[in-house]
């Protein structure tokens, strides 16, 4: 399970402090830090009011895996997954203005990309 780190990453992603999102779940900031921490782990409720929040399935919460991208199981294509874990985890170390302009210019490159589909240069 990797609920703990992606929390914690969905949580850097919007720009809340452990203590906002403690106030969102009406618990104590210990508690969220003890969710990214210490494997602790947050009833039912809890997960279905992070899921809304962060606009994600519950299940991605519980497992960090996105599941609108193809894994082992569905590609049998192990370079691609492990391309993708290793595309995650450079994004995880990235500082949250590189991840800003990172994410700026795979915009770009989808853009680029339509439009030479598109028969435009």
């Amino acid at each position: 399970m990797n609920f703990g780190p992606t929390l914690k990453s969905l949580r850097k992603q919007h720009k809340f402090r452990q203590k906002d999102l403690a106030e969102y779940l009406h618990v104590s900031r210990p508690t969220i830090a003890g969710y990214e921490t210490k494997n602790k782990q947050p009833d039912f409720e809890k997960l279905e009011q992070l899921a809304n929040l962060f606009e994600v399935p519950i299940d991605y919460l519980i497992t960090g895996i996105n599941r609108a991208f193809p894994t082992l199981q569905d590609t049998k294509d192990e370079q691609y997954n492990l391309l993708l874990t290793k595309l995650v985890n450079y994004f995880d170390s990235l500082t949250e203005k590189s991840r800003d302009d990172l994410m700026k210019y795979a915009e770009l490159l989808l853009l680029r990309d339509r439009d030479e589909r598109k028969g435009k240069k």
